[in-house]
């Protein structure tokens, strides 16, 4: 860790301390952790309300989100809740309509606890506003999930959203719409029109999820039997819930208000 990181580090130790109350909070529970998948469109979120959930990315935008128990959600997107940012795509600053989008959603679930880069300290605040950062230590083979100091496990919303599961003591973690996790890969979002596409290829974190699968029982979650778990065992939606999948488009699934502003975002998707 370079000097600048020890001081930063120093400085908000105590905000990082805060943390603690997390720790093996659900210890030996099981949970399921939600990606932002094309699967997604081919299950009913109704049926995974026995367990709790951790969540990511727009999730919260899915119309039947609501019926989750869903306890904790990650949004670590360093300089995410500034009024501008640089868009990943157009590569330009502007406006951060982004962070709005995602502002104004989470105020809609204010039971929800948050986490989120430390680089968003002076961005975002609240009760239920959680920070994380990695002081220049995060590295795809280091799964070093210290949420109250130095949290190595930042690089992408998946392995992030494991790092806070494995520091509150969850054992039994499912996969649900993590679609780099199986193959063929289906790419894609579920809030993007038409069906996905798929590809072969190895697992987007393989050697991460290596590491955890020796530490925890982990499996990712398949629409049919034509994809099985890449580095992970995977398990059918209809050998979890007892039914056949029912795919539904973005359409069916998003408001048309939640269309329009996610097309609005300058970020790419393909929405309509």
């Amino acid at each position: 860790m370079n000097t600048f990181n020890k001081i930063l580090l120093n400085l908000f130790s105590k905000t990082l301390k805060k943390n603690s109350k997390f720790k093996d909070l659900h210890k030996g529970e099981s949970c399921y952790i939600f990606g932002n998948g094309s699967s997604l469109k081919y299950y009913d979120l109704k049926l995974f309300n026995e367990k709790a959930s951790i969540g990511c990315g727009a999730l919260f935008a899915h119309k039947d989100f609501r019926y989750l128990n869903l306890k904790y959600y990650y949004v670590a997107h360093p300089l995410f809740f500034y009024k501008f940012w640089k868009n990943p795509y157009s590569k330009r600053y502007e406006k951060n309509k982004v962070g709005e989008f995602y502002r104004k959603k989470m105020k809609l679930f204010p039971n929800i606890q948050y986490f989120t880069s430390l680089s968003n300290y002076f961005g975002i605040k609240g009760k239920n506003i959680n920070y994380l950062y990695h002081f220049g230590q995060s590295d795809p083979l280091k799964i070093n999930n210290q949420m109250d100091n130095v949290f190595t496990m930042m690089d992408g919303s998946l392995k992030g959203m494991i790092g806070t599961a494995l520091y509150m003591g969850y054992t039994d973690i499912t996969l649900v719409g993590c679609d780099y996790t199986f193959s063929p890969k289906m790419q894609g979002h579920f809030y993007e029109r038409g069906p996905e596409k798929r590809n072969e290829g190895p697992a987007f974190i393989g050697k991460t999820l290596n590491l955890i699968k020796d530490k925890v029982t982990i499996r990712t979650l398949t629409p049919n039997e034509e994809f099985k778990g890449d580095t992970l065992q995977s398990m059918t939606y209809k050998e979890l819930v007892g039914d056949n999948t029912h795919y539904k488009d973005n359409n069916n699934i998003l408001s048309e208000a939640d269309q329009k502003e996610l097309d609005s975002l300058r970020m790419d998707y393909k929405i309509f």
